[in-house]
């Protein structure tokens, strides 16, 4: 029988595993030079404090893609 530290180690070992593997994928779909690009031409990124400060109604909201308790 496993003990819990031998099967989180498993379980971690897959997870980091696929991430390995999603990230060679993801670097062949889109290369440095094109993310590089994109980096530079983004927009500045908005001030948390100024927002929060300004008029009106201030809300700070978070958007996930899938519910974690999902799997």
């Amino acid at each position: 029988m496993k003990t819990g530290a031998a099967v989180t180690g498993m379980v971690l070992d897959r997870i980091v595993q696929r991430t390995v593997e999603d990230l060679d994928v993801r670097k062949r779909r889109v290369p440095l030079a094109e993310l590089e690009r994109r980096a530079v031409a983004r927009p500045e990124p908005v001030s948390l404090v100024g927002a929060l400060a300004g008029p009106g109604v201030a809300v700070i909201a978070e958007v996930k893609r899938a519910s974690p308790s999902r799997g």
